[in-house]
């Protein structure tokens, strides 16, 4: 289910690449687990892509639920310099 998870996010994240400030992105995969990660420039780009909520609310695709065995977990760092 994993395979077909990535494909899934992979397909709802190809059009960030035209978004403003949108910097790049990976997806990781564990025994169990599949994790996003985003760059952006700054707060204000991902506040304007996520909207008022993107510090606790994750950013979900329609269907999304079907690939979850518990709740999304949203987690933000600071790169040094940034």
């Amino acid at each position: 289910m994993l395979d077909e998870f990535r494909a899934f996010i992979e397909s709802g994240t190809k059009e960030f690449a035209t978004l403003d400030g949108f910097l790049g992105d990976e997806i990781v995969v564990g025994p169990d687990t599949l994790t996003y990660v985003s760059r952006w420039r700054d707060e204000a780009a991902v506040a304007a892509f996520a909207g008022p909520g993107w510090r606790t609310e994750p950013v979900t695709f329609e269907d999304e639920d079907r690939f979850l065995v518990e709740p999304l977990r949203v987690r933000h760092d600071e790169l040094p310099g940034s």
